[in-house]
């Protein structure tokens, strides 16, 4: 056992070891993370399960201050930061999702990642992008969870809903130009189109390869992109109805107490970019209500959009 631990860590030293943002990485799931977890815990953060919604809707690496920025705060019933139970989407379904059944629940998914991790019985599991992936774009559209997410609404009246999407985390839809891939001495990928030296855009940022601003301006973009594709799901949903996140993003800001900067969304790290999360209720004051009919002229609107 000890010969294998040493013969990986070898491996991933050598082959990432002329990498800055790997040893960072490395330093902050290390010695970081095991530092604030004596300073820190998460007894104010939320579990997603037992809040009162009837459908949730999870923008995936969505900055509660970035959600802000974006949105019009008056449109919805009710708004307010909660902090999450995870830094990234792993520690976040884990601890979210941790076996117990949740047989009242459909969860519909765009992120790969939630398919690894969730480990709980949901009445029905909807995995999007097996067959959505988009090669080129590199993601999975929201347009195609938002199709999968009326249908399965219109299907289970009754069932809470949970639609997680992969925006605004990267790749940015409208930004080709800032789309990474693998560092480069890797083979882990062979893709076409993108730009090199870099394994993702926060990486690419931290290597001095891309303007914080530029790819901020992307991150914002990508977030808009999302919240105009989920509008024909708010359309048809009915009950009370939460738009969150499951953690935020970093884009150098410091981390407390060893004051070294973060990028992406490292795993365990506790940071207010990181952990605070939108909760943006729509009508919030209504009680669970039965799934209605969509009235005319929603129903015209998801027929012109491909969704009925």
């Amino acid at each position: 056992m000890v010969l294998r631990t040493f013969r990986y860590a070898f491996s991933e030293i050598r082959e990432n070891y002329d990498r800055p943002t790997w040893w960072r990485n490395r330093f902050a799931s290390r010695i970081l993370s095991p530092i604030q977890s004596q300073l820190y815990d998460d007894s104010s953060a939320i579990k997603v399960s037992e809040e009162s919604w009837d459908t949730l809707v999870v923008l995936d690496a969505c900055r509660a201050d970035l959600f802000e920025e974006v949105s019009d705060l008056e449109e919805f019933d009710h708004y307010e930061v909660k902090k999450s139970l995870g830094s990234g989407t792993p520690e976040w379904t884990r601890k979210n999702f941790d076996g117990q059944a949740q047989t009242d629940t459909i969860y519909i998914t765009g992120n790969p990642v939630v398919s690894r991790w969730v480990g709980t019985a949901f009445a029905e599991f909807v995995e999007v992008w097996r067959d959505h992936f988009d090669p080129e774009l590199g993601t999975v559209p929201a347009e195609a969870v938002t199709e999968s997410a009326v249908r399965v609404r219109k299907e289970h009246p009754n069932k809470r809903l949970i639609v997680h999407y992969l925006q605004p985390h990267y790749p940015f839809i409208d930004d080709p130009e800032l789309r990474f891939t693998t560092f480069e001495g890797t083979d882990e990928f062979d893709v076409s189109g993108v730009q090199s030296g870099a394994s993702d855009i926060w990486e690419a940022v931290g290597l001095g390869l891309v303007k914080p601003k530029e790819a901020y301006a992307g991150y914002r973009r990508n977030l808009e992109y999302v919240l105009d594709a989920i509008d024909p799901l708010l359309e048809s949903s009915s009950g009370k109805v939460v738009i969150t996140s499951d953690h935020g993003n970093a884009i150098g800001e410091r981390a407390r107490p060893i004051p070294m900067k973060l990028y992406g969304h490292p795993t365990s790290i506790h940071h207010p970019v990181l952990r605070d999360v939108p909760w943006a209720k729509i009508r919030a004051e209504g009680d669970r209500k039965q799934h209605q009919d969509l009235d005319e002229g929603v129903e015209d609107k998801l027929r012109q959009l491909g969704y009925v």
